[in-house]
């Protein structure tokens, strides 16, 4: 008659499998991603999210595999007291701890199957690294008409903050629902210039469901406050960035939670050309926005969940496709 210990062997080879997939993935992540997010080089946009979206095994699931192993081993040690009383076969038993142990090596198996990491990804959007200009003026300026440019549903328009909580830094990335629009004179900025850009608190993504949930309920209250809003009033300097590009500092609004905080925006826009268009599948006259913002939790309505949070800042960075929609 085969060990009724055998089931629990199969959950301890499903456990080390585990274990070698989190080291093997070299993250150190507590939670597991049903489907990891990377982020990879981008000629036009700087990084986009790559279309591999792995298992990614967090210490969570390595704790329940474990849990599966000693609980088949109890059952191991109940089904051999059971049969030696009764001098008769557990079938049923058998069955159900062999379904367990299967069901744990499972998790590995699938993991691997999903693939790994993808080459050159980051699992961390790298923040711009745009700097504030002194206020010496504005110049430079793009080849490109005055008048209203809109926000394109496109995969280089997104939202995307850095936070670091319980043990774990990852991206809180907001692109299912941005909207807005910028409207100024590229030919000439120092013309009065304005842009109002939104996004939907519920479109939360940070790479794992149960987290992502929490922070849409608990922290974003996106029933009560469903869009979180960022207003810009006017540019503070600016100077050339390349031949299609400037780089700006402006002011302007953050409405976050029911509450409106002032923020100083550092960033670049560039003016798409006609192979940069055909790469990214656009038409029209397109600028390319990236800009970078911080809050300080304790300043927001976040300040309640200040102690949730394993840093004092959260770092934003902004990254909109633009098209020209007329005067």
């Amino acid at each position: 008659m085969k060990s009724p210990f055998l089931p629990a062997g199969l959950a301890v080879a499903a456990l080390v499998a585990s274990l070698s997939r989190w080291f093997v993935q070299d993250s150190g992540n507590l939670y597991t991603a049903l489907e990891k997010r990377f982020y990879i080089p981008d000629p036009d946009l700087g990084w986009r999210v790559s279309t591999a979206h792995p298992v990614w095994i967090g210490l969570d699931v390595c704790a329940v595999v474990a849990a599966f192993a000693i609980g088949l081993a109890i059952g191991g040690w109940v089904v051999r007291q059971r049969e030696s009383r009764r001098r008769i076969r557990s079938t049923v038993l058998r069955t159900i701890a062999w379904t367990l142990g299967a069901v744990a090596f499972l998790v590995p198996l699938a993991a691997f199957a999903s693939g790994s990491r993808p080459s050159d990804a980051l699992e961390a959007l790298p923040l711009a690294a745009a700097e504030p200009l002194a206020p010496t003026g504005i110049a430079g300026a793009l080849d490109a008409p005055a008048g209203r440019y809109e926000v394109v549903s496109h995969e280089g328009t997104s939202i995307t903050a850095r936070l670091s909580a319980g043990g774990e830094t990852f991206d809180a990335r907001f692109a299912g629902d941005v909207e807005g629009s910028w409207r100024g004179n590229p030919r000439d900025l120092a013309s009065p210039t304005t842009a109002t850009i939104s996004v939907a608190a519920a479109s939360v993504d940070t790479g794992v469901r149960a987290r992502s949930k929490h922070a849409r309920t608990g922290y974003l209250e996106a029933d009560t406050y469903p869009r979180i809003t960022v207003d810009v009033d006017r540019l503070l300097a600016a100077q050339p960035a390349g031949a299609e590009g400037v780089r700006f500092t402006a002011h302007g609004t953050l409405s976050l939670v029911g509450r409106t905080h002032s923020i100083a925006i550092a960033g670049t826009l560039v003016r798409a050309d006609q192979a940069a268009l055909e790469r990214l599948h656009l038409t029209g006259t397109i600028l390319l926005a990236r800009a970078t913002f911080s809050i300080a939790i304790k300043e927001t309505a976040l300040a309640a969940h200040a102690t949730s949070f394993d840093a004092d800042v959260i770092p934003i960075s902004v990254s909109l496709v633009l098209r020209h929609a007329g005067g």
